[in-house]
């Protein structure tokens, strides 16, 4: 299994898939 370390990762940019994702996301208080 490959390690992927993201505690710095700035350059790693956003498939179109992605923004999407997290467009279509549901954001708020679940309570």
């Amino acid at each position: 299994m490959r390690l992927i370390d993201l505690r710095s990762d700035t350059v790693t940019r956003p498939t179109p898939a992605m923004r999407r994702a997290m467009f279509e996301a549901e954001v708020g208080d679940d309570v």
